[in-house]
């Protein structure tokens, strides 16, 4: 949130999507958290897109996001702003659907 808002670092806030390191790959952080709490986490800090390398861990990770959002620990409203500053990002695609 630091980046959202500006706090701390002497920076004007900031409201582009922000992504992550590699969290399978940062021994700060899997050596204390798998990636399905590591993705949470990421994304609870404020992160739009958390990285990490393997595809094996897609279903653990969503389903511990599903369990997040029912649980309340990660609110549908982060992620909707989340889904808006990436399709801002993105822009228009005229040549979608065709």
């Amino acid at each position: 949130n630091l980046l959202r808002t500006g706090t701390g670092y002497g920076a004007p806030p900031f409201d582009g999507p922000v992504f992550s390191d590699d969290l399978s790959g940062m021994a700060a952080v899997s050596d204390r958290f798998g990636v399905s709490e590591a993705v949470l986490r990421t994304l609870q800090a404020g992160a739009d897109i958390a990285l990490w390398v393997t595809t094996k861990e897609v279903p653990a990770v969503l389903d511990r996001l599903e369990q997040a959002l029912r649980a309340g620990e990660l609110p549908m409203s982060a992620v909707d702003r989340s889904v808006v500053r990436v399709a801002t990002m993105k822009g228009p695609n005229p040549g979608c659907g065709r």
